[in-house]
């Protein structure tokens, strides 16, 4: 019997998105050109052109695209009948195992920002994927998005991030880990 494998059409778009994902996460985005990403995704430039206005569009569609990934994993990292201590540890572990296997490449909305600060758009998405960071670790732990508590779990996320980018140190993300899990202990 013949047996043949059906290969999923993938758009131009799509294409692109994964170049530009993978070369501003390794090159960072003002190091990375146009002609690079077209060639990697292997289309014509004109397909760029066709589906997005300029490359700081390409920026945007591809935070999106990571802040729906972020989305997507924090979901499944999540077990909502897991004590609140053990959720926070999931969030941080993850990023842990990231600094470890050196997927880790930054915080690509901060790094975005850094790279573009005066793009009205790339800031609208940072913005709004802090929003939902700090909604996803408020209910992580039960608490108000505004309240104390969980800004300090914002900050302390921020710092292992940081700590991640910069150390390469998944030790330091891990004592931000213990860190969280004794402010969820003691504040919630």
């Amino acid at each position: 019997m013949h047996s043949s494998t059906i290969t999923p059409i993938v758009s131009a778009k799509e294409r692109l998105l994964a170049s530009a994902g993978r070369l501003f996460h390794e090159h960072g985005i003002n190091a990375t050109g146009i002609d690079l990403v077209v060639r990697n995704a292997g289309v014509a430039k004109a397909s760029l052109y066709n589906n997005f206005a300029n490359k700081e569009a390409l920026v945007v569609a591809y935070l999106e695209q990571e802040l729906d990934g972020w989305i997507r994993n924090a979901r499944i990292l999540d077990n909502p009948l897991a004590p609140r201590r053990e959720r926070i540890a999931a969030l941080f572990e993850a990023l842990a195992r990231s600094v470890e296997l050196n997927t880790f490449h930054g915080c690509p909305f901060t790094n975005a920002v850094i790279e573009l600060p005066e793009c009205a758009a790339v800031r609208t998405v940072a913005k709004h994927y802090r929003v939902v960071v700090r909604t996803h670790l408020a209910n992580l732990i039960g608490a108000d998005a505004t309240s104390t508590a969980t800004s300090r779990l914002v900050l302390l996320y921020d710092g292992a991030i940081t700590a991640a980018k910069v150390g390469r140190d998944a030790a330091l993300v891990r004592e931000a880990r213990i860190m969280a899990q004794e402010h969820v202990d003691t504040h919630t």
